[in-house]
């Protein structure tokens, strides 16, 4: 037994000794094929044709002339790669302008199409390359169509000459506009182009930098011939940064109008970062919310029409359709109709305060401009409105604008559980020059709608109708608009004027002393019918008419009151029925609501 085991131990190690030769051997030869292979490749491959053959492939490529300085270097290991330095890409029109300049360009070959003397490139990388794209004043681009671009309508099975993958790393593109004369620069520009051949899909993702903040834009097309043709094929598309971010995905091309048909998403953050990032600065005229758009796009013969549009600003959300048409001869304009959920207007308080309120600067900056570029038909809904101190309730309005002519109509609306009506119409003098405000409320509680405006102090309360006019020459925005002249008018029936004790007021008159309109506060005049008319202009308000007819009695009073200072100037008479009808006259003085009250006997008979 122990001379088998023994015999066993010898074997192995002799199976062992021979397993490590074959290793070497094995080895040996492989070390010697690989020298031989790189000894070899560069005494049958010739790099002399290797420069005019990625010349003609990138004049193919781009429509333009390129032209190589650098000597090519050629490396077979790990695999074969070839190694181009200083590459530049001009004009082919005989004006010599650059269009591309490449620091180094580097990719895989196949060694039998080398030997042959016709090298296939695969897997290009394009080293720092700087490319630029300008929009001349004709409006025609600097880059000619290249000839591989005009391709039959249909793609045919011949349609297949490889392209391969091309790598860019870091480089940058500049955009020039010579029409609106700016410049835009991508920095940092890095992605792949994945492209297996003409007829199949194309593939690409870059990001870089634009204007300090990181964008990746990713395409992915099932015809990319067609695309780049400016025919119209299926592709998706998505552009991804901080400020913005936006995808499509349905029907486009590349030309002026890019978009054929599809879905549209659009948001950001913050409209105030998206202005200072497309305009390079702040621009805290608009608000600090979010802004989110999604909507299926269709365009035709100058026109957008935007269906299934579902639209967040801040915390508004609304649906709806738009339709944009761009006529050859004559202004844009804008039709459709949106449904909010809730419109705060009262946020776009820092875009007024951002308007102009100097005569020059009003003229200068806004005039009439947009009411006579734009015409718009919108029709809007929304559950809930905040004007001001207004809220409407199941609101239904209309903005129009047409050759000058701008307004807000209110169809309907709920407020003070009463209905609302009204119109807000810019001057057709422009937008500098006013305008006219006009509401309407029907059947509501006066009483809270007098509350909303701060108004205390004896306050009628019911049920009733309130018509409101008013007429500016100035911006709405300025303090001049205080200057607005207008007429207002109530109507109420079976409501009470309360903070006002109709009995301890007359005995007060009765008294023939002074005082205040307090000391008459503990109690509420109930009445029958009430009018107040009042007109006003310049800075002070004429009360025509404020007559409350009672069973106890009848108020009337009548005056000036110059709201400028706060003041009151006001006559008045008080029938007291239940003292067989007496007349009480007396005179309103003072300020609202701490009115001083002088009975006309105090005041003494005229000589």
């Amino acid at each position: 037994m122990t001379r088998n085991f023994l015999h066993k131990m010898r074997d192995a190690r002799l199976r062992s000794r021979l397993s490590r030769r074959h290793f070497l051997w094995a080895a040996a030869i492989g070390v010697g094929l690989a020298v031989a292979y790189n000894a070899a490749l560069p005494l049958l491959i010739s790099t002399a044709d290797v420069r005019p053959t990625v010349e003609h492939m990138l004049d193919a490529w781009s429509g333009g002339k390129s032209r190589i300085t650098g000597n090519p270097e050629i490396s077979f290991w790990p695999e074969p790669t070839l190694i181009l330095r200083s590459a530049t890409i001009e004009t082919a029109d005989g004006t010599s302008r650059k269009l591309v300049h490449i620091g180094s360009i580097t990719a895989s070959f196949s060694l039998l199409s080398a030997i042959d003397g016709d090298p296939d490139l695969e897997d290009i990388r394009l080293i720092e390359p700087v490319v630029t794209l300008e929009r001349r004043t004709d409006g025609t681009l600097n880059w000619q169509r290249p000839h591989w671009l005009t391709v039959p309508e249909r793609s045919t099975s011949g349609d297949d000459t490889p392209f391969g993958d091309v790598t860019v790393e870091n480089g940058r593109l500049q955009v020039i506009d010579l029409i609106t004369n700016q410049t835009r620069e991508f920095s940092g520009i890095s992605g792949t182009v994945k492209w297996p051949s003409f007829s199949e899909p194309l593939g690409a993702q870059f990001s870089g930098s634009l204007g300090g903040q990181l964008v990746t834009w990713t395409l992915d097309c099932n015809e990319p011939l067609a695309l780049l043709a400016g025919r119209d094929t299926t592709l998706r598309t998505s552009l991804t940064s901080t400020p913005l971010n936006l995808s499509f995905e349905g029907v486009g091309s590349l030309s002026q109008t890019p978009i054929s048909s599809g879905r549209l998403q659009l948001s950001t953050a913050s409209l105030q970062t998206l202005a200072a990032w497309f305009e390079g600065k702040a621009e805290r005229a608009l608000p600090d919310s979010s802004f989110n758009l999604s909507a299926n796009v269709t365009t035709g013969d100058r026109s957008l029409k935007l269906d299934d549009l579902q639209l967040a600003l801040g915390g508004a959300n609304a649906t709806g359709v738009l339709d944009v048409s761009t006529p050859a001869n004559d202004t844009p304009r804008i039709e459709g109709t949106l449904a909010f959920d809730r419109i705060g207007l009262n946020g776009l308080q820092p875009l007024i305060d951002q308007l102009p309120v100097e005569p020059d600067d009003i003229a200068k900056q806004l005039g009439d401009a947009f009411a006579r570029t734009w015409r718009a038909d919108v029709r809007l809904s929304a559950q809930e409105a905040l004007v001001g101190p207004l809220r409407l309730v199941d609101v239904a309005a209309g903005i129009i604008i047409d050759h000058g002519r701008a307004s807000i109509d209110i169809a309907d609306s709920t407020y003070a559980n009463g209905r609302l009506s009204g119109r807000i119409a810019v001057s057709e003098a422009g937008l500098a020059k006013g305008g006219k405000l006009e509401l309407v409320l029907k059947n509501a509680d006066l009483a809270a709608a007098l509350a909303d405006f701060g108004f205390t102090g004896p306050i009628p309360s019911g049920r009733g109708n309130v018509n409101f006019d008013l007429v500016t020459e100035h911006p709405f925005w300025t303090e001049q608009a205080a200057e607005a002249s207008g007429r207002i008018r109530l109507s109420l029936a079976n409501g009470t004027l309360s903070g006002f004790d109709a009995n301890a007021f007359a005995d007060l008159v009765r008294a023939g002393e002074f005082f205040s309109l307090a000391q008459a506060s503990d109690g509420s005049f109930a009445f029958q019918t009430a009018d107040i008319e009042a007109s006003f202009g310049q800075g002070s308000a004429r009360l025509n008419q404020a007559l409350f007819t009672g069973q106890t009695g009848s108020l009337s009073v009548n005056g000036v009151i110059p709201y400028r200072t706060g003041s009151l100037a006001l006559a008045g008479t008080f029938i007291d029925t239940l003292n067989a009808g007496q007349r009480l006259r007396f005179f309103v003085g003072g300020s609202w609501p701490n009115a001083v009250i002088s009975p006309l006997s105090v005041l003494g008979e005229p000589n």
